[in-house]
């Protein structure tokens, strides 16, 4: 028999509900043992910062764009026209490996059966730079596990390259053997934005990449979300059933929305 799993194919939201609604499925998890696909996306440019990242040193400080800080580390992202997804699980749901590069690898497995439904062959840098790959079509020399404060500029062994770029990418937070991750399916990127909200060293031009210039055309936020979660079931071999949040959840996100993501002492942590 399938695992069944719970499918939340949620609308666009601000970056106070989006983390607020992925950090109360993962507080919940323990009482009602329910794992968790979430795919959601963004109702105007936010930022989302890394759990250690400091504000100050990330954004400029005449960025007009508000900011939320992750229960996630790694760099910080402008969230807008992207698809994102966030699971939450144990170990076992997925029978995932404890090490946390291993566990990477296993999940990110439906995004690059995702990508390949859109005809696109999403490779790990790992396979690319270790092996010092000539076929790669790279556009740069990158170092893996190099820090960027912008999420999309940093190359981890598990990020995913297509035609020589990153695409999006992937966080983690864990709870003994519960497990919580999500990460960004960008559709349009503005580099100008990018580049007037963010303190960059490094040049932001073709560095990544995103779907609406890799396949030529502009996509469609509702159709990526069911592919999304097509591509989730047909990996894992899991039962998606679409449910809403439960009572106890739909109290936790007000509480955190409220209490914590609109709330300076978090976003700056001071």
């Amino acid at each position: 028999m399938n695992k069944k799993w719970r499918l939340i194919l949620d609308s666009k939201h601000d970056g106070y509900y989006n983390m607020a609604v992925d950090e109360a499925v993962l507080l919940n998890y323990s009482a009602m043992k329910i794992p968790t696909l979430r795919i959601y996306g963004w109702n105007k440019p936010f930022i989302s910062v890394g759990y250690n990242q400091k504000i100050s040193a990330v954004i400029r400080t005449f960025a007009k764009i508000p900011f939320v800080r992750r229960i996630t580390g790694g760099g910080s992202i402008v969230h807008h026209n992207e698809v994102t997804y966030s699971l939450t699980c144990s170990l076992d749901d997925l029978s995932l490996p404890r090490g946390v590069k291993k566990s990477y690898e296993k999940i990110c497995a439906f995004l690059i059966h995702f990508y390949a439904e859109l005809n696109l062959t999403a490779r790990f840098a790992k396979d690319i730079l270790l092996k010092n790959d000539q076929n790669s079509n790279l556009s740069q020399a990158f170092e893996l596990g190099q820090y960027s404060n912008f999420c999309f500029l940093a190359y981890e062994y598990y990020d995913l390259i297509i035609k020589g770029k990153k695409i999006g990418g992937n966080a983690q937070r864990r709870k003994k053997d519960i497990i919580f991750q999500h990460g960004s399916i960008p559709q349009l990127i503005d580099l100008n934005k990018v580049k007037n909200v963010i303190n960059n060293k490094e040049s932001v031009n073709n560095k990544f990449t995103f779907l609406d210039t890799l396949l030529g055309e502009k996509t469609d936020f509702k159709k990526l979300q069911v592919l999304l979660a097509k591509s989730f079931k047909e990996v894992f071999n899991v039962d998606l059933a679409q449910e809403d949040f439960h009572e106890d959840e739909k109290k936790t996100i007000e509480y955190l929305k409220k209490n914590k993501y609109q709330k300076q002492k978090w976003n700056l942590r001071i």
